[in-house]
């Protein structure tokens, strides 16, 4: 199937949701977003609780107004406090990850190792789209010619995503 095709059917997927199952989905990648800021971030830590500092400089101006500066420390910050174009690949994972489980219920699916499978390669496939023009050879080609390493790095999205979705699913 053409990209296209798949950004189409995923569209018409996410429109046949309910408000309420939306703001949920909506909810779950935001947590999940930050959810893997924090593992992200949590190699940083250090012997007082803070983490080794990482400052960057952001672009969004609604955060900048509020914020009066453009310098963030992304490494001691929430996710919640990061600035949009910060938030960056961790929501974008998110975004991808959270509806696919979605799809995969509402298709009667186990969310089982094949599902991991099958949206880990999803996964690599989007981050490529966004990032291939710059990415390392070892990670610029499809996700079956992976190492295992480098696969295992979508498989903990997904499997993180999966968690975030059952947590939430009676609520």
């Amino acid at each position: 199937m053409d990209e296209q095709q798949n950004e189409k059917e995923q569209a018409s997927f996410e429109e046949s949701l309910s408000d309420e199952q939306r703001k949920k989905m909506a909810g779950q990648i935001t947590e999940l977003g930050g959810q893997l800021h924090d593992e992200w971030r949590a190699p940083r830590k250090q012997e007082d609780g803070t983490f080794e500092p990482r400052i960057k400089t952001t672009k969004d101006q609604a955060w900048i107004e509020k914020n009066g500066t453009d310098q963030i420390d992304i490494a001691n910050n929430s996710y919640e406090n990061l600035p949009e174009d910060w938030k960056g690949e961790n929501k974008a994972s998110a975004e991808v990850a959270i509806p696919e489980i979605y799809k995969a219920i509402s298709e009667g699916k186990e969310l089982d190792d094949q599902f991991i499978e099958e949206t880990s390669d999803i996964i690599h496939q989007k981050w490529l789209e966004r990032n291939g023009s710059w990415a390392p050879a070892e990670q610029n080609k499809p996700y079956a010619e992976l190492s295992e390493e480098e696969k295992e790095k979508d498989r903990a999205i997904v499997r993180k995503a999966v968690e975030t979705y059952k947590e939430n699913a009676t609520n």
